[in-house]
């Protein structure tokens, strides 16, 4: 062990020797000028380069990866039940399950979230994080689908192909970072959302934010109730987020931040046997805070946070789960061709799980490590970036990983762009996989790692994007199940490979028309458990600012209920449709926005997952009201 502490602490001194090194001697010194000393700026902006020539603007931290990014009034105004499918609905890379009103915790749940080819149930493989903090369960390894509220999003950015150099273990087939808003100018505003429709479904939302000088606030709280399309598919979601922000002028800045997320619900189980009576609780709590520091062209970011959830099944399992941990990172520009990120991480993950109905408590042990992480961005030209960067993580359980990347992206003449790079990602065994016998265990299981390339090229201009992106995923040591209980192992196969190609094209004229279509067609190979070959999304409508309206549709193809193509069912397709109308008063900022949603408007009878059947056509009314001054 004291070997590879030693090893650890050597490769990291070396490699932040290399960058820096790198850095001071491949340029010149910049000036104070070059970056602005704004002191709103997002824990995930990146000190940008300037440049002349009009390009697709990266997003997140690393320009040669391939991301997709959703605006806040978006997903505010989807049809669809939950931010996660909003989100997927705007992008064909990203598939979530659904069944209704709620996804749901226990057996039968959805909310499965895959970014090309690689996650599903658990979801362990796919990482989300909000405003800087890493957001899963500490038993099960993964976030909570009904746990986000789009009502202080200010945007996700979805980026593909994963990236365990900058954000960790699960960040294998991608990454959803979600930035929740603040208000930009001195002032307070209030947002309400009602809507009542199909199956009694009830939801409240609003949101309040407000600034005076150096101080901001903002908060919001959701509230949904359903009786569900069928004996227990209904359930209830109470989620709350308060947020306070304080800028010591010019360089200092607090933030301090709650959640507090409360579902309630059942596995209805399948249509042909139901079991309305398989309920679930499930309560958790996130408290996170940030100490952001800024100086020309330097930005320090300290993160930490503690989450920590009690779920109760309807079999009398309970589980406490606790993740704390936390991230310093600093940004900042040696020379003006180079953009340097480092940064040290460190986490804890524990809980406790019993059966309530015997008493019997199994045995978990935590799970703690510590990482040192590293990014160069060289812009030598205007129209070049090449990125590089490590991560190096020290873990009790697992000893030492070593991660790499490297990523190229140019800037073409006439608003063409190209991009491509290789990546090393990773993923431990989550408490669950090693311990728990739900249907099985496995302490000697080993880290997951995949290797992905891939390569974009495509054109984009203030009215028009087009892309085209292929991509390829090796995975080792995958962590499968086989069997059923009692007789049921879970162990590391050998390694899979994923292939694909996908494409998007989005048209918006201003204030007019806007047609968005994506594609992605993968071969996922022999694990094809529902994992889909083929999905579609597509949307248009019109937005004149008065009145806005829009169709958007999903097609889903070779969806399996087991691996190896076997059970197959049948395609997914559906189309939803709304109209939302816009008065806003002459003389002040009051607003007020009546809508209407029909979903499943060709009222299909659909399923992503067999024998638990979507609704059919279904309509909710709403009401929307704006107060701001």
């Amino acid at each position: 062990m004291k070997a590879a502490v030693v090893r650890f602490v050597l490769r990291t001194v070396t490699t932040l020797w290399i960058l820096c090194h790198c850095a001071v001697t491949n340029g010149q010194e910049i000036s104070a000028q070059d970056i602005s000393a704004l002191d709103d700026i997002s824990s995930d902006d990146v000190i940008e380069f300037e440049t002349t020539i009009t390009e697709r603007h990266p997003h997140g931290k690393d320009a040669s990866m391939g991301t997709t990014v959703v605006d806040g009034d978006t997903l505010r105004s989807s049809t669809r039940s939950s931010t996660l499918e909003a989100i997927s609905q705007q992008d064909a890379g990203v598939y979530v399950t659904g069944r209704g009103a709620l996804h749901g915790v226990s057996n039968g749940a959805t909310g499965g979230i895959y970014i090309r080819g690689l996650g599903g149930s658990p979801n362990s493989q796919v990482l989300v994080v909000e405003d800087g903090v890493l957001d899963y369960q500490g038993i099960f390894g993964h976030p909570i689908p009904d746990a986000y509220m789009p009502y202080l999003i200010d945007e996700v950015v979805v980026v593909k192909g994963g990236d365990s150099i900058l954000y960790g273990t699960n960040a294998m087939g991608g990454v959803i970072i979600i930035n929740n808003r603040w208000r930009k100018t001195d002032g307070a505003e209030l947002q309400n959302d009602a809507s009542y429709g199909s199956f009694n479904t009830l939801r409240e939302s609003v949101a309040v934010l407000a600034k005076r000088r150096r101080l901001d606030f903002s908060c919001a709280f959701t509230g949904f109730s359903s009786d569900g399309h069928r004996t227990g598919a209904g359930g209830n979601e109470m989620v709350g987020h308060g947020a306070l922000r304080y800028r010591f002028k010019p360089r200092w800045r607090l933030e301090m931040r709650y959640k507090v997320i409360h579902v309630q619900g059942a596995d209805s189980g399948p249509a042909s046997h139901p079991n309305p009576d398989h309920w679930y609780d499930v309560w958790r709590n996130n408290i996170s805070a940030g100490l952001n520091w800024k100086r020309d062209d330097s930005r320090l970011t300290f993160v930490p946070f503690f989450n920590t959830g009690i779920h109760r099944l309807y079999d009398g399992f309970l589980s406490r789960d606790y993740v704390t941990g936390g991230t310093l990172e600093w940004q900042f520009r040696p020379v003006q061709m180079a953009n340097v990120v480092l940064g040290i991480s460190g986490q804890y993950v524990d809980g406790h799980v019993e059966n309530r109905s015997d008493g019997v408590t199994e045995n978990v042990r935590s799970q703690t490590d510590f990482s040192f992480y590293n990014q160069i961005a060289f812009r030598p030209f205007n129209w070049l970036t090449v990125t590089a960067g490590t991560r190096e993580v020290y873990s009790l359980t697992y000893d030492f990983v070593f991660l790499s990347k490297m990523g190229i992206r140019l800037c073409l003449p006439k608003n063409l762009y190209f991009r491509t790079g290789v990546r090393r990602n990773f993923r431990q065994p989550t408490l669950r996989e090693l311990y728990l016998p739900f249907p099985s265990a496995n302490p000697d299981l080993k880290p997951e790692y995949a290797t992905t390339a891939d390569i974009e090229t495509g054109y984009e201009s203030e009215h028009f994007h087009a892309s085209v992106t292929g991509y390829r995923t090796r995975a080792d040591n995958m962590i499968k199940y086989f069997g059923s209980w009692p007789t049921a192992e879970v162990v590391n196969i050998d390694h899979i490979t994923i292939a694909g190609v996908e494409g998007a094209i989005r048209v918006k004229k201003k204030e007019s028309l806007f047609f968005n279509l994506s594609m992605d067609a993968r071969d996922v190979g022999r694990y094809t458990k529902q994992n889909p070959s083929l999905k579609a999304n597509a949307t248009v409508g019109f937005d004149n600012r008065r009145l806005a309206a829009d169709l958007a549709a999903e097609w889903v193809h070779g969806l399996y209920m087991s691996n190896y193509k076997t059970d197959g069912i049948d395609d997914v397709f559906f189309v939803d449709a709304q109209v939302r109308y816009r008065f806003k008063a002459a003389k002040n900022n009051h607003a007020f926005e009546p809508y209407l949603q029909v979903r499943n408007l060709l009222n299909r009878s659909v399923s992503y997952v067999e024998d638990y059947p979507l609704p059919g056509i279904h309509i909710m009314v709403g009401l929307k009201l704006s107060v701001s001054s």
